[in-house]
């Protein structure tokens, strides 16, 4: 049986609500959008169950890469039938405290499932876009340019 439109909204819910989470700090919110043995992957690792997704986004937020950070969720796919669902999505992280800039861009691939509690993640995998990588690159690039002129 196909996913309910219920079922649909409350699954794209849960993964803006967690962005909302992440932009507020709220660690517990962010973890508590998982199944207690889910896994996180990223560009900085994979990261399984509560306690390393909480020490992941506890390390992250801490060493500041969440200041002043807005992410907005678009193009959503969802599909699935009964309790399991795959998800898509396309994430844009915007700076909005200072002058607002693109931080990052990238896809969500996403496993969800419906629990006691509702929707929560089994598995969610983030896929950073190249540009985020290459705008740092020439930014070092052009401090070790600099570098030279002054020496």
């Amino acid at each position: 049986m196909p996913l309910s439109v219920e079922d649909t909204l409350a699954i794209v819910s849960l993964s803006n609500a967690q962005m909302r989470s992440l932009d507020d700090h709220d660690v517990d919110a962010w973890v508590a959008a998982w199944v207690p043995d889910g896994t996180f992957i990223a560009t900085y690792g994979t990261f399984a169950g509560h306690a390393e997704i909480r020490a992941f986004i506890d390390g992250h937020i801490a060493a500041g890469k969440e200041d002043g950070a807005r992410h907005l969720m678009t193009n959503y796919v969802v599909d699935g039938d009964g309790d399991r669902a795959t998800i898509t999505c396309a994430v844009t992280k915007l700076q909005v405290e200072k002058p607002p800039f693109i931080i990052a861009s990238g896809i969500y691939r996403d496993v969800v499932v419906r629990t006691d509690e509702g929707w929560r993640f089994e598995s969610r995998q983030l896929d950073i876009d190249r540009g985020v990588f290459a705008r740092a690159e020439l930014a070092a690039a052009e401090i070790d340019g600099e570098a030279g002129v002054n020496a």
